[in-house]
């Protein structure tokens, strides 16, 4: 009986002290920070650059120099946050995942049927990989399985495709390419190029049906110079200088330059034209015909969306149509 009394009494004093010890020493939590953390998506990817949301909710909180980091915020949330921390939070570019590599199984060489882990580090390390393109995707999903907002699935076609609704540019596919296929471009991006392959144009040929040839005919084309075809590289877009005209991806001749949207197209208001014939001068693909001191015509079929006639007409007798 005495040994429970005891035992009784060295549980309530420890009790007693251990109580006293957590209100003492206890951490006190700002209270932003769990509000902060709510507009976090939760998913802990680490994207910007912290051990996960709560983390980076409590740098936001604690150190007022911090910015927006996390690509997963959209504008309503990054709003609310500021409001949170009574401070506006800059934030950078939107960036998205963009696969590029546009070699399907069908227009690719394989050196061997590889049977192991669906894992395309796995395939990359026995003799670099099936695929013959070494800059080619390897197709196994890796990508795929390391995106923690099932933004991306592998398609019909044998290669990763990307749900831009869902894709936060997290980049966490990119970590996962052992090839490095997959890039973050600017979310406004209308155009990139699905190969980076620095094979010469003979020995692409011979792996790949589809990639980069190197003819620097959409670098000539490019009216804002935003496209360079450097020694032994695939052509690379500047996305800054991209004015989305979009006569890059009507002349390329292996379809290697993807746009992301479909052009908008234009057409003449009749009204306002003064048949002038700025237009059909400018116009990169001849598309707009017409007699002078007449309304000129749009040719749709023609039309590549590219918005140049809108910026010479001095009637501003062009407009974009509706999506």
């Amino acid at each position: 009986m005495c040994a429970m009394l005891m035992v009784g009494s060295i549980g309530l004093v420890a009790a007693l002290i251990l109580g006293i010890a957590s209100v003492t020493f206890a951490v006190k939590i700002d209270p932003r920070e769990k509000a902060v953390q709510d507009q976090l998506p939760g998913a802990n990817c680490g994207a910007c650059g912290f051990a996960g949301c709560a983390a980076f909710a409590h740098e936001l909180v604690s150190n007022p120099e911090v910015e927006m980091a996390c690509p997963a915020v959209n504008k309503d949330a990054l709003e609310v946050i500021s409001d949170i921390l009574g401070r506006s939070l800059g934030a950078g570019d939107a960036m998205i995942a963009f696969v590029q590599c546009k070699g399907s199984p069908a227009d690719t060489i394989t050196r061997y049927n590889y049977v192991g882990p669906e894992d395309c580090r796995a395939a990359q390390i026995i003799a670099g990989g099936p695929k013959a393109c070494q800059y080619g995707c390897l197709g196994l999903g890796s990508c795929v399985e390391a995106c923690p907002f099932d933004a991306m699935h592998m398609g019909e076609d044998g290669l990763p495709h990307v749900n831009e609704d869902k894709c936060t540019g997290c980049g966490k596919c990119v970590d996962a390419c052992p090839r490095e296929i997959i890039a973050l471009i600017s979310r406004s991006a209308n155009f990139g190029v699905r190969c980076i392959s620095q094979d010469s144009p003979k020995e692409m040929k011979q792996y790949c049906k589809v990639g980069c040839i190197k003819c620097r005919i959409c670098e000539n084309a490019c009216p804002f110079e935003a496209i360079e075809v450097t020694q032994g590289n695939a052509a690379s877009i500047d996305q800054e200088k991209c004015q989305k005209c979009g006569l890059c991806v009507s002349v390329c001749p292996t379809g290697v330059i993807s746009s992301k949207q479909p052009p908008v197209k234009v057409q003449v208001i009749a009204e306002k034209c003064k048949g002038c014939g700025i237009c059909a001068q400018v116009c990169p693909v001849d598309a707009i015909f017409g007699k002078p001191k007449e309304p000129y015509v749009v040719d749709i079929t023609k039309c590549i969306g590219c918005g140049m006639c809108i910026e010479k007409c001095p009637a501003d007798a062009i407009e974009r149509l509706a999506r």
